[in-house]
């Protein structure tokens, strides 16, 4: 292929954009004001805001929001069929999500954007059929055997693969991505929970690992669907230009990793228990085909990777800006491991902690819980509409439209955190327990929306939890971790709230004798 030819396949979608909104987009520049409502022009309707704030389309959207009241309507170009009501109004979120939850369906657009990539899985199903999927995911995630074998299984890979490449990044002193890491991480712990196989991602050296690279390039292309008018991206689809070309190259090697394990766990069936997920699948309904198993496995493996990773980039960084809250979770793994070794001086660091220990850790969850409120994993979600309906804000929606809610802007509104909501504070997530304790507060799921809420509220709440705190105790006991200032932190614009650039750091040894001898 000709090297103008190559150019015209990466940004054809690109320029086709730009040739419709070329008209107003000079004027748009000329009369908008920050923070305000977009204004709709003709034909293109709101698109140019989109495309004139892009780069900063999470922070400009909360801008809007806050300008706003918490509620708008965006109008989409002309027969695009991206009209939608944008919110972060709790209320409305509670209303679609419960209250009203029959009428707001993912719906026909959202299967059509992620059906190559989740096919018929878990978050891709509506009615009957999701209601299956998810009764009998919950039968599996919330057994005994299986969380034992979570345990089992995270415990190992800090012990065994995370710390000690660590270790040899601090003795090296050679900065690494630690976003990079912690979603290698994520992705072997997962992939190992639900399949049975690591794919080797925390190997010396840290390999390029083909299934990985083919998942991340096919989540990326699924998200330019996510802002593409639907007849847009289907016909980059069959023209397999652009993004789509990219998700074309991908799925190949998607699907064959997950044929050849599957057909792997059928020649192995009944030779041993059944830990992870797709071999509980297989025991219960031999019936299964190919194509559920493989929607199935997928669907929870990108709900347990990239959310915690990129969770764990941003806590790190959030504690290298606030050094005094990195010493308050200092103190409480210390105390935790007095406790455990029956308050002697000299504490047994190399022992992991345990899940109970872990739980104790209720500072740390604070942290992790206000990392979250302000860096969610998933900063947007949306739903369909069956029927006409009104809002508990009075704003309607009509059937054909979208509602969106910005989990991002949710945990940046001053009428809903107070003033101090831009802030990273963990203490207020805590509260003192009848019995004297310092304890995590309760607040509303449709305030805090890190793991959704309502009837789809994230199943593997608990075990997120636990993967990130593993890994975050183990680090934070061992080492001082050092963000390097030449590079810039800001979030990639994916389905998934990762930084653009990675977390560049260097890694210090914290030193133990010091600690053991006070």
């Amino acid at each position: 292929m000709s090297a103008i030819s190559s150019w015209w396949e990466i940004n054809a979608l690109e320029w086709a954009t730009i040739g419709m909104v070329a008209a107003p987009f000079l004027l748009y520049m000329l009369s908008h004001k920050q923070g305000e409502e977009p204004r709709r022009w003709p034909v293109v309707g709101m698109l140019p805001s989109v495309i004139t704030n892009f780069k900063r389309i999470y922070d400009w959207e909360t801008e809007v929001l806050r300008a706003t009241g918490g509620t708008y309507i965006f109008r989409g170009a002309w027969k695009s069929k991206q009209d939608c009501v944008i919110s972060c109004d709790p209320r409305n979120i509670e209303y679609v999500l419960h209250t009203n939850f029959a009428n707001f369906p993912k719906g026909e657009d959202f299967y059509a954007e992620f059906y190559d990539l989740l096919g018929d899985g878990i978050f891709n199903a509506d009615g009957l059929e999701w209601r299956r999927l998810r009764n009998t995911a919950a039968l599996h995630f919330y057994s005994r055997p299986f969380r034992r074998f979570t345990a089992d299984t995270l415990r190992h890979i800090v012990q065994t693969k995370l710390l000690p490449l660590l270790t040899d990044a601090a003795e090296t002193g050679a900065p690494l991505d630690l976003q990079d890491v912690f979603l290698r991480f994520t992705f072997d712990n997962t992939c190992t929970l639900v399949f049975g196989r690591s794919p080797g991602c925390l190997a010396p050296g840290l390999p390029l690992v083909p299934f990985a690279k083919a998942f991340d390039d096919a989540v990326e292309a699924t998200f330019y669907r996510h802002l593409t008018p639907r007849a847009c991206w289907k016909l980059m689809r069959f023209l397999k230009l652009g993004k789509e070309r990219q998700f074309y190259k991908a799925l190949k090697p998607l699907r064959q990793f997950m044929d050849e394990l599957i057909g792997y766990k059928k020649k192995t069936m009944g030779q041993g228990e059944a830990k992870d997920l797709l071999s509980r699948f297989m025991e219960e309904k031999s019936h299964y085909d190919d194509k559920f198993l493989r929607d199935a496995v997928m669907n929870f493996v990108i709900a347990g990777r990239d959310t915690s990773g990129v969770a764990l980039a941003w806590f790190f960084w959030l504690l290298y800006r606030h050094p005094s809250i990195e010493e308050k979770i200092v103190e409480e793994l210390y105390a935790v491991l007095r406790r455990r070794d029956g308050g002697l001086i000299f504490l047994d660091f190399e022992q992991p902690f345990t899940v109970r220990e872990l739980e104790e850790c209720v500072y740390l969850q604070a942290a992790l819980t206000e990392t979250l409120r302000l860096y969610p994993s998933i900063p947007h979600d949306h739903k369909g509409v069956l029927n006409r309906d009104v809002l508990p804000d009075g704003t309607s929606i009509e059937p054909g439209m979208r509602f969106l809610y910005s989990i991002y802007s949710l945990g940046r509104m001053e009428s809903i955190w107070g003033p101090d909501c831009m802030e990273f504070k963990p203490q207020r997530w805590l509260e003192t327990s009848k019995e004297g304790a310092m304890a995590m507060k309760r607040e509303s799921p449709y305030k805090f929306m890190a793991f959704n809420a309502g009837q789809r509220v994230c199943l593997g709440k608990e075990m997120a939890y636990a993967q990130m705190k593993a890994a975050a105790a183990a680090i934070v006991l061992r080492f001082r971790v050092r963000v390097k200032e030449n590079v810039e932190v800001k979030a990639k614009m994916s389905l998934v709230l990762a930084m653009k650039n990675g977390l560049w750091v260097t890694l210090e040894k914290r030193n133990l004798k010091t600690i053991n001898a006070f």
